[in-house]
């Protein structure tokens, strides 16, 4: 009977703190990708460890008035942004997407409280900017995340996101798009290890 209880503790624990991981970055990498010009780039990866299997990329210089250059890796768990001095610049991350197009993920989100990005170690005040879509309508979240050393959890909680029409709903949600922002004169260096609901 002992054994039976503390079982069934430990799955009601474990429910409670349900987690969907979204991208650990541990598949679909990247070796080096180099931004200069004023010009976007996107590019799609595959891997079994990102939700619906597809992540996309898509990484544009806004201001870059010493030509100095931006840097995005994904490798050993880790998607590394790096912006040179006085590049204003901004990178999506998006899920729900494939090789044809649109891919609706068709999540059932309601029964998670928010979303969470870990940082391994982020250097400058810059943007974090989320939006989920049910179909052409969306909900928005954003902020400054203030610079921090080490290894932080950032977390959007749901009440905090903010529904753009009245057919919004968490129950279906088909696609996700995370916003990192650069926009400090000192530049701006990211690195993201995982990205999940709970």
């Amino acid at each position: 009977m002992k054994i039976i209880i503390t079982s069934l503790l430990c799955i009601l624990a474990c429910s409670m703190n349900a987690q969907l991981v979204v991208d650990d970055f541990t598949t679909g990498p990247v070796d080096k990708l180099t931004y200069v010009g004023m010009t976007g780039d996107r590019t799609l990866l595959s891997g079994s460890a990102i939700v619906g299997k597809y992540r996309q990329i898509y990484s544009k210089v806004n201001q870059n008035l010493y030509k100095q250059n931006m840097q995005l890796s994904i490798k050993k768990g880790l998607l590394v942004l790096s912006y040179a001095y006085d590049i204003r610049g901004t990178t999506y991350v998006n899920y729900g997407v494939g090789k044809k197009g649109n891919a609706p993920l068709n999540l059932d989100l309601s029964k998670y409280k928010s979303l969470k990005v870990e940082f391994e170690a982020k250097s400058t005040i810059n943007g974090i900017n989320l939006n989920l879509f049910t179909g052409t309508t969306y909900a928005a979240y954003g902020k400054h995340v203030p610079a921090r050393e080490g290894t932080f959890v950032f977390t959007i909680p749901f009440s905090e996101i903010k529904p753009t029409g009245d057919k919004f709903t968490y129950s279906d949600i088909d696609y996700i798009r995370l916003q990192f922002d650069s926009r400090s004169k000192t530049g701006c260096n990211m690195a993201i290890n995982k990205i999940w609901f709970e």
